[in-house]
């Protein structure tokens, strides 16, 4: 009787290792496979909607221009973070590690943190992981169901607000000039 069972609770692990394994290896090829990123976005702060276009080069380098009345610009040089009001001229500089961004934008750690983790969630559109930060923060980074790239992440603000980053029409491997991510000091504006 316990034999039949430990086998059937076996096969259920088993199998369930199986189904996770493979959509694991195909997200964790796709982010080896991706050098270059552009994408569309939309990001969600509580019930206020932005939106704008993406570029990234790994490891860690983005730049994203939303469109709103600001001329908001948010760039990485793989250390420092900045996000410049274009249309007051003003500029705010933050350290990489201490984002989110630090992660997401690392393929080595996500590459890592995917091969020994399953994933927290799978619904019909996304692959969901949850990642816990140094500073105890959760992370929610999800990936396309059938291409397997990346499809956006979710966590809270400094102020506890919860953002949602959604990624549309996702173009990988594109030429990007390493310039195009230099952080302008606050009199080159």
């Amino acid at each position: 009787m316990y034999k039949k069972k430990f086998i059937i609770l076996f096969l259920i692990i088993f199998n369930t290792s199986i189904v996770y394994a493979q959509p694991n290896n195909k997200i964790i090829q796709k982010i080896k496979d991706t050098n270059t990123l552009s994408f569309n976005f939309k990001q969600t702060i509580s019930d206020k909607v932005e939106n704008g276009k993406c570029l990234v080069k790994y490891p860690k380098q983005i730049i994203c221009d939303y469109n709103d009345s600001f001329k908001k610009r948010l760039i990485s040089d793989g250390k420092r973070l900045a996000i410049i009001q274009r249309r007051y001229n003003k500029i705010f500089y933050y350290r990489l590690k201490s984002t989110p961004l630090n992660l997401i934008l690392n393929k080595v750690y996500l590459i890592k943190f995917i091969k020994n983790n399953e994933p927290y969630y799978v619904n019909n559109n996304y692959i969901f992981y949850k990642i816990k930060t140094e500073d105890n923060k959760e992370l929610l980074i999800f990936f396309d169901k059938k291409t397997f790239n990346l499809g956006g992440w979710e966590t809270n603000d400094l102020y506890q607000n919860k953002v949602k980053f959604i990624i549309e029409n996702i173009k990988t491997n594109i030429h990007l000039e390493k310039k195009i991510f230099k952080i302008p000091r606050e009199e080159e504006l």
